[in-house]
C-alpha cells in the first residue's frame, strides 16, 4: 500500500528530529486523538486525513492526492510563538528533503500552517502543517 509506505516514510524522516538524534520531540505518533501528558511534549503527530482519487480510464492507473496534518504539541517554556515557528520550519526542511529523495510521492504541496496556544491546567502550544501529497498507483490500489 503506497499511502502506508508514503506514511512510514515521513514519520521516519521526522524521526531525525528526535530528542536522541540532538532533536527536540520526545515522541512520535500516528493518528493518536487524546493529548499525552505535559511531560511527553514536545510531540508530533501524523495523520493522513483524506485521499482525494482520480481514476484515469486509458491507463487504468489512479492520481491520489492525500492529505496529511502534522501536529506539534508543546507545553510550558517551549509554548511560545516563536518557538513553534522555529520548530515548524525544522519540520518542513524534513519534508522538504524527503520530497527531493521522493520518498513521500511525486509531489508535495505545502498547504498551510497554523499556531494555537492555550492554558487550561497548562500552556500548552499547537503548531500545525497541512500538506498534500501527489502519487499514482494502480487503479485499484491504496
Amino acid at each position: 500500500m503506497k499511502r502506508q509506505e508514503i506514511i512510514n516514510n515521513l514519520k521516519n524522516g521526522l524521526k531525525t528530529l528526535d530528542i536522541d538524534n540532538g532533536g527536540f520531540v520526545k515522541k512520535f505518533f500516528e493518528w493518536v486523538i487524546n493529548p499525552q501528558e505535559i511531560a511527553s511534549y514536545p510531540v508530533v503527530v501524523v495523520r493522513d486525513t483524506s485521499d482525494n482519487v482520480e481514476s484515469e480510464e486509458v491507463s487504468g492507473s489512479s492520481k491520489h492526492s492525500l492529505k496529511i496534518e502534522i501536529d506539534l504539541l508543546v507545553g510550558n517554556e517551549e509554548a511560545t510563538t516563536l518557538y513553534l515557528r522555529e520548530k515548524l520550519q525544522d519540520i518542513l526542511n524534513v519534508i522538504k528533503d524527503l520530497e527531493e529523495q521522493t520518498l513521500i510521492g511525486d509531489y508535495v504541496s505545502f498547504k498551510s500552517n497554523d499556531i494555537e496556544l492555550s492554558y487550561e491546567e497548562y500552556l500548552v502550544g499547537l503548531g500545525k502543517i497541512e500538506i498534500e501529497v501527489t502519487y499514482w498507483t494502480s487503479k485499484w490500489e491504496i
